[in-house]
């Protein structure tokens, strides 16, 4: 299981009346643990409800300024420790994390000449805020196109920063932000438009307007995509209408937009789990995946964010068959190879056998 470090809330700012960014304190001695990529994620683990929680969010912070370590968290409805983040974490606060992890990153590099693209809808933009700010303190000669899709202006995370980074870094950061429901009255019918805002969604024509409107200046060109699952397969599809090399296109998704799941899991299944060098034998009373089964167990099974993204708690079924109400992470050949989310895993048959590699 990875270590949980505890580290103090240094400041907690409501950045829009659903979200809220948090600030930790991370002590000298636990510098290097907590070296990071921008783009990737800090899980934090609270006991809520009689249950041991862990969620990943990502970090806003950039690792080359001299600023605290940050993560941006939206309210979800329903959401567990979202909400609790929202509505309880004060300053002063100790809170057990992991150190950064995850596949999502820019490999930023002071001698890079490179254009990139960054596409973000709501809270995706705490990663792709990350990798913003690093390539233009870092890359002197890149160049950053973005579009950040919300659905009004009461609602864009980081509004004021990214206004900052526009007017600091203008002739090598464009920003478009486009909203679906734009906030109006009666005063605006006497204004000229606004060039701020864009209406609209983060959708296919969307996409291939910004690219036409803003084409790359360096010919070494870089794809950035976080948001909802639809924002993704929009933004990925309009990429590929204009040939751009899927190597090329770096993805994070924040779910969303997923159909409910209806497929019912085998009752009181076996499980055999090979743990730690540890033979595990133990139901999976339905209703309960993989990782809950053995945690509820009192194991200690690798995971992080309980939601299908992070793959931390990835395994190989090695007998029977599985389903996973949500898959984020695994590519199909990694899930015809026999791999699983266990966080995400009901038993479709009486006896499973998994393996944590």
């Amino acid at each position: 299981m990875s270590k949980l470090y505890s580290l103090k809330v240094l400041e907690v700012k409501k950045e829009t009346k659903d979200s809220t960014s948090v600030a930790f304190d991370v002590p000298f001695e636990l510098y290097d643990t907590f070296k990071y990529k921008p783009g990737q994620y800090l899980t934090l683990q609270f006991n809520l409800k009689g249950q041991q929680v862990r969620r990943s969010y990502s970090l806003c912070s950039s690792p080359v300024i001299e600023e605290p370590l940050r993560i941006g968290v939206k309210r979800v409805k329903g959401g567990l420790m979202s909400n609790h983040i929202n509505d309880n974490l004060k300053v002063g606060d100790i809170v057990e994390v992991l150190a950064p992890d995850g596949r999502f990153f820019a490999d930023v590099k002071k001698e890079n000449y490179k254009t990139y693209y960054l596409f973000a809808a709501g809270s995706g933009i705490t990663p792709i805020l990350s990798i913003l700010k690093t390539v233009l303190l870092t890359e002197q000669h890149s160049y950053v196109h973005m579009i950040f899709g919300n659905r009004s202006q009461e609602t864009i995370m980081f509004h004021e920063e990214l206004k900052q980074l526009q007017e600091e870094y203008k002739d090598r950061f464009v920003l478009v932000q486009t909203l679906s429901r734009p906030k109006s009255n009666w005063s605006d019918l006497w204004k000229t438009p606004s060039k701020e805002f864009r209406k609209g969604r983060v959708d296919t024509a969307c996409i291939e307007w910004f690219i036409n409107e803003y084409p790359p200046y360096a010919q070494n060109v870089e794809y950035y995509v976080c948001g909802p699952g639809t924002m993704i397969d929009n933004t990925v599809k309009a990429l590929e209408n204009i040939d751009v090399p899927f190597d090329r296109i770096f993805i994070e998704s924040f779910g969303g937009d997923e159909a409910k799941n209806t497929t019912e899991a085998f009752e009181n299944a076996n499980l055999t789990a090979h743990l730690n060098g540890e033979k595990i034998e133990i139901p999976i009373i339905k209703g309960k995946t993989i990782l809950r089964a053995l945690i509820d167990e009192g194991k200690e099974p690798p995971y992080s964010c309980e939601g299908g993204v992070c793959s931390t708690c990835l395994c190989k079924v090695n007998k029977g068959k599985v389903h996973m109400k949500n898959n984020l992470a695994l590519t199909d050949k990694e899930v015809e190879e026999g791999y699983a989310l266990s966080c995400q895993s009901i038993p479709l048959t009486e006896e499973i056998e998994i393996v944590y590699e």
